[in-house]
């Protein structure tokens, strides 16, 4: 009996409080000397506190929630309303440019090359210029306009036309020869009108009058684009006088189309309709062995630019 109490007893007890301590894997306490009159500690005190018995690293796991969402308080990235408001400002830029399309396609029957003729003379001569107008959809792919170029014309070199959405208005940004722009905006004081030519095909009729939005000392100038028919416009110039607000035509452009005739209306055309515009397509384009058709070179740059976004946009309208 005295073997067993001298030599086991200690054993038996430092394995009773493994067992009711639950931390089998942890060392068992240093003998210590029960003459020191030390404080015992509990099995809990006695852990190190950047250590956890497996059970509770298994209750620690089990209440983690692995599945749940991480939720995060500020930082722009990882806010879920900023890709709401970056898909919104997509859409809002898309529309707009849509808008845009919708109001310039009533205007591409001057889409074109065409052959003006000045009233007024310079020099003895009436001043002939050729111009021609194209879309334009990859300088500002927000904003598309109508554009154009002109090589003789007493009056500018380049002419961008677009509509403002939201003061529902017409820009014209005319370039002189000296590269100096002047903006415009536009309404129309003669509303569109197709009418019926003398060959029964619908020949659009309108004038739209764009006044110079800042002007200078020499007073405000004023465009007018009189739309005759299908093939012929006039570009009447008018410059304010005085202090009053009257204008006073200095000149008119008489501008006949050259080639074949850009059709008006977007029915009819069958297969030759421009997938860009809706215009009466004049020359085709491929992409992936599919051929298309488009009404001019700046329809076919931005095709060419992009043409999966226009085969997309084609099919959502049809749609």
């Amino acid at each position: 009996m005295s073997l067993f109490s001298n030599n086991l007893l200690p054993v038996a007890l430092c394995i009773l409080v493994q067992i009711a301590s639950g931390c089998s894997q942890t060392e068992p306490p240093a003998a210590t000397d029960t003459n020191a009159g030390s404080e015992h500690k509990t099995p809990v005190e006695s852990l190190d506190k950047g250590n956890l018995s497996n059970a509770q690293a298994s209750e620690k796991e089990i209440n983690s929630g692995d599945d749940l969402p991480v939720i995060t308080f500020g930082g722009g990235s990882s806010n879920p309303l900023s890709k709401v408001q970056d898909n919104s400002e997509k859409e809002s830029s898309v529309s707009e440019a849509e808008t845009i399309i919708a109001h310039l396609k009533e205007l591409q029957v001057l889409l074109g090359t065409w052959r003006g003729i000045t009233k007024k003379t310079y020099g003895g001569f009436k001043a002939v210029d050729q111009t021609r107008w194209v879309w334009d959809f990859q300088t500002v792919p927000a904003q598309p306009a109508l554009v154009m170029s002109s090589g003789k014309s007493p009056y500018f070199r380049q002419a961008r036309m677009t509509f403002l959405p939201a003061s529902n208005q017409y820009q014209l940004s005319l370039s002189d020869t000296q590269g100096k722009t002047t903006t415009y905006l536009g309404k129309f004081t003669v509303p569109i009108e197709d009418i019926q030519g003398d060959d029964k095909t619908p020949q659009r009729t309108f004038k739209l009058e764009f006044t110079q939005t800042s002007p200078s000392e020499d007073k405000a100038t004023r465009f007018v684009f009189n739309q005759k028919n299908n093939n012929r416009y006039l570009l009447e110039y008018y410059r304010q006088r005085g202090a009053d607000d009257r204008f006073f035509r200095v000149d008119t452009v008489s501008t006949q189309r050259e080639g074949t005739s850009f059709a008006l209306i977007d029915e009819g055309y069958g297969k030759k309709t421009c997938i860009i515009s809706g215009g009466l397509g004049t020359t085709t384009v491929s992409y992936q062995g599919i051929t298309y058709y488009v009404c001019c070179s700046g329809c076919k740059a931005a095709f060419e630019e992009d043409p999966e976004k226009w085969i997309a946009r084609a099919k959502m309208q049809k749609k």
